[in-house]
């Protein structure tokens, strides 16, 4: 089965290559600057947000292009930093068009889902339970069209960075593998999300116990602010955190993507020609 031979390759990768982990904690690095200056200034934090939020828009298409490369590299040998790199400059265009077509359907779809929300809560407090009824409906129908999306279009960058292709045919691509690969890619699917739901929640946990718990009479005064510990404390465990499941989730994906991919290619290669 794909999703348990692709699960397989992944330990052996990620020892052979610990510069995997070594990127994508440099990359997760990148809110310690939101979480100190929400200890410094309320305004300040809203500046450096808005200042982040561009970078990831522009930086994630060259790490999401770079790590595939590499992860593609590390299942087979050892990896480089200039494989990183290359891949993320060969394919940046593609990467970049193909990201903000998704997070334009992204955002399109999480303005009807508010606009749900808005329209249940506006119709509660007047007393109309059929309102209340129908911006449920709707919002569960825009959170499963946007499921719906994300499942079939999962593999655009691996289409883009290891099978050469543009922007719109990486989608196009994504879409296609995914369809003929319908019960394995939700297997894989659902090991992901699973995993990813088990790290959220422990994460959430875990921050739990580093944030400060405000006394009543500090929560009636004024916000309470994070201590200095426990914010250092809260950024060194999202950095561990996301350098080992980014690194773990690159390699998986990039190995369940060749998979499925080799499966195809056997079976195109044992169709006898006329």
């Amino acid at each position: 089965m794909a999703v348990l031979n692709a699960l397989r390759n992944v330990p052996g990768a990620l020892v052979r290559n610990p510069i995997l982990v070594a990127i994508v904690g440099l990359f997760g690095l990148l809110q310690a600057p939101q979480l100190l200056a929400q200890y410094v200034s309320p305004l300040l934090s809203i500046v450096v947000s808005l200042l982040l939020l561009v970078v990831y828009v522009f930086g994630t298409p060259f790490v999401q292009g770079g790590m595939i490369g590499m992860a593609d590299e590390a299942l087979k040998t050892k990896t480089r930093f200039e494989t990183f790199v290359q891949a993320g400059k060969r394919h940046y265009v593609s990467l970049l068009a193909a990201y903000l077509l998704v997070a334009g359907v992204a955002l399109v779809l999480m303005v009807g889902l508010f606009i749900a929300i808005f329209a249940g809560v506006f119709s509660a407090a007047t007393g109309s339970q059929t309102g209340l009824l129908i911006g449920g409906g709707i919002g569960l129908v825009v959170g499963l069209v946007y499921l719906v999306f994300a499942f079939f279009i999962q593999f655009y960058s691996h289409e883009i960075v290891l099978n050469g292709q543009s922007a719109i045919s990486g989608l196009k691509g994504s879409v296609g593998l995914v369809r003929r690969n319908l019960l394995s890619t939700t297997g894989y699917f659902l090991v992901t999300f699973g995993g990813m739901f088990i790290v959220v929640g422990a994460m959430t946990v875990a921050q739990m116990f580093l944030m400060p718990q405000p006394s009543m009479a500090a929560a009636t005064a004024a916000p309470a602010q994070l201590s200095l510990t426990s914010t250092l404390a809260q950024i060194v465990l999202s950095t561990v955190l996301t350098a080992i499941i980014g690194s773990v989730g690159a390699l998986y994906s990039v190995a369940f993507y060749r998979e499925i991919r080799e499966q195809k290619t056997a079976s195109v290669d044992s169709t006898p020609s006329l």
